[in-house]
């Protein structure tokens, strides 16, 4: 399972790619509701941000476009929040449908090392692109190629990882406790800039 998911970022960072646009909607690759296009369109909203982030930090652009970028990413980071709360919840379900109250609790819930995991398999991508740009100098083929070097050590362990703390789920040996973000500057009741307590 966990090498299906990973075949799942990769074809959504791959087909986002063939577009190469920021307001290309997530396609429906997967049946509607199904933990397949869930892990896609995951992947798909991670990588238009990882461009926006990109974009953001121009120094041409215009303080009005830059402006509504961030307000972009900002969306886009509530909704990657929003959909790995939710993947949390669904693998609680499937791996403990009945929860394990003697199972050791860890401090990252499977579906944010995914998360993790995910992010990583956008530097890789792009690491790779760098690491082998034609009009890029040697040395910065070089040090992009020793950073790629690095990332995929990273991979290797974070989906060993992964994979220890998904048998350890299922097992009960680990209690699963979805990890919920309260990103409350995003919410309009809950930030002071927002609701006029500030400034």
């Amino acid at each position: 399972m966990l090498e299906r998911i990973l075949s799942l970022f990769e074809a959504a960072i791959e087909d986002y790619h063939v577009r190469d646009q920021w307001d290309a909607p997530c396609p429906p690759a997967f049946a509607a509701g199904s933990m397949e296009q869930a892990w896609y369109a995951k992947a798909w909203t991670d990588t238009v941000q990882w461009h926006l982030e990109d974009e953001v930090r121009r120094v041409d652009g215009s303080p009005e476009h830059l402006l509504a970028i961030k307000r972009r990413i900002d969306a886009l980071n509530q909704e990657r929040t929003d959909a790995v709360e939710l993947l949390d919840q669904r693998l609680a379900e499937l791996l403990q449908p009945v929860p394990a109250p003697d199972g050791v609790l860890r401090t990252e819930s499977l579906a944010w090392a995914l998360d993790r995991l995910c992010i990583l398999q956008l530097k890789l991508y792009h690491l790779r692109i760098e690491a082998a740009r034609a009009d890029a100098s040697r040395e910065h083929q070089d040090s992009c190629g020793l950073r790629l070097k690095a990332a995929e050590v990273q991979h290797e362990g974070l989906m060993l990882a992964c994979a220890a703390l998904w048998a350890d789920l299922a097992s009960g040996a680990v209690r699963y406790s979805p990890y919920r973000q309260f990103k409350l500057y995003n919410d309009p009741e809950t930030n002071p800039a927002l609701y006029g307590a500030q400034g």
